[in-house]
């Protein structure tokens, strides 16, 4: 602090007189203390200071012309209300004293005799000026606290998160608009009741007890859990759920819990795996999906799967219809194919896209060749059939290979190779567009 910020908070000191040269005594005295002093001639003089300097204490001479000491203390006592000033009342006769009452009356602290004595005013006012300063610095910190929680209120009401406190007793002590708007409860509703009564309608996730878990470590985080609100309804939340002070007595703990709603996130989520995974313009399976349901039902059981099929098929004539009438036409006959597949297949079958006019179905639980190839023959037909485009009537055939698990062959790769080969056959054959791979 530099000397002008000092010297501005030194504490002010009021010396009432209405004699110059006590005024002018006084005034020599306290300027062996850090302090400001200001004078005043009468009562009047003093009260108009008073409204506008904050003293720490006021010397107050009891016998003035006009208006004394007496009723000027009461003046100020009612000036200041809840907030008194200390006064010193200062008299020239011992006699004086025995109004003492009546000055404690009015307002006054302590009583000096004049002529004053320079170490007993000096010693009192010290403690005064003592008492001033701690009161300042607990209104500085008032205020500053007062501020810090408006401040944290403001927080509360702007973030987005729902913000739940926990008392060391299991009552909820804070709870912020957004929690509000989540749990669709109100503060009155949450405020003060037991933690459990409100969590009873909500689940904080499975596994460890999230409260016991925190209260050890510090902080328990759960990526995915539901959450229902004081309605009834249930929704996602990722949270995080803070001991204020870990320790291993969790009923000596107070908790925040923290979350977020996310019921979008999940959504955007659920968009984009299905972008990645299903062909953007039929709505089929992708390769990427289809390879990685061939990959999984190979997975379970350790090779002793129960018999699946699998059919590649090729579209004779695409090409030649989309050169001619262009890749609009192409684009709708490709979604015609599609609707075709899912309308031929059973629901635990799976068609899929594997790029241009190139498509493949798992077909699941084809118990043996004749299955699979009466499904592929039952497809076939159902893509030969003419497609009404506008009404322009196009037709395209299709070449299908058919491939049994484990029969010809035990992995993925195996598999499209030998219905692959199938397919490339029936492409050349002249009796059947559908065609059995060979055993290997």
């Amino acid at each position: 602090m530099n000397d002008a910020a000092a010297r501005a908070r030194r504490p002010k000191v009021l010396v009432v007189d209405d004699q110059p040269a006590n005024l002018i005594a006084a005034s020599k005295i306290l300027a062996k203390l850090p302090v400001e002093v200001t004078t005043a001639g009468s009562g009047n003089e003093a009260l108009g200071l008073l409204l506008r300097h904050e003293f720490a204490v006021i010397l107050l001479d009891v016998r003035m012309p006009g208006m004394d000491g007496y009723e000027t203390a009461t003046l100020i006592r009612d000036h200041t209300g809840r907030n008194p000033v200390p006064i010193i009342f200062v008299t020239a006769e011992a006699g004086e004293q025995q109004q003492v009452f009546q000055g404690y009356e009015s307002g006054a602290v302590d009583y000096l005799l004049k002529p004053i004595e320079e170490s007993l005013l000096l010693s009192k006012l010290r403690i005064f000026l003592e008492l001033y300063e701690r009161r300042r610095e607990l209104a500085e910190s008032t205020r500053a606290l007062a501020e810090s929680n408006r401040r944290l209120q403001r927080l509360l009401h702007a973030v987005g998160d729902g913000i739940l406190g926990v008392e060391t007793d299991g009552s909820v002590g804070l709870i912020n608009p957004a929690a509000c708007r989540m749990l669709e409860c109100t503060t009155q509703q949450v405020l003060g009741k037991p933690m459990g009564k409100v969590l009873v309608l909500t689940r904080l996730g499975d596994g460890p007890k999230p409260f016991e878990m925190a209260g050890e470590s510090g902080v328990f985080r759960q990526t995915q859990a539901q959450f229902r609100t004081l309605k009834g309804r249930e929704f996602p939340v990722e949270y995080v759920l803070s001991a204020v002070e870990s320790g291993h007595v969790v009923r000596n703990t107070s908790f925040v819990l923290v979350f977020q709603d996310i019921t979008e996130r999940l959504k955007a989520e659920t968009v984009l795996r299905r972008q990645a995974e299903l062909d953007h313009l039929t709505g089929l399976a992708n390769r990427l999906l289809f390879e990685q349901r061939m990959q999984q039902v190979l997975g379970r059981g350790g090779g002793h799967n129960r018999p699946f099929g699998l059919l590649l098929m090729d579209l004779d004539g695409f090409k030649a219809v989309n050169d001619q009438h262009g890749h609009a036409v192409g684009d709708f006959l490709l979604k015609a194919v599609a609707d075709r597949l899912r309308a031929a297949l059973r629901t635990a079958d799976l068609p899929a896209r594997l790029g241009g006019d190139e498509f493949a179905i798992y077909l699941d639980g084809a118990r043996n060749p004749e299955d699979a190839m009466q499904i592929g023959q039952k497809v076939a037909a159902a893509l030969s059939e003419p497609y009404d485009c506008g009404g322009q009537l196009l037709k395209v055939g299709a070449s299908v290979g058919v491939a049994l698990y484990p029969t010809h062959g035990k992995t993925v790769e195996a598999l499209v190779n030998a219905a692959d080969a199938a397919m490339y056959r029936a492409k050349k054959a002249r009796d059947s567009s559908v065609v059995l791979a060979a055993e290997v």
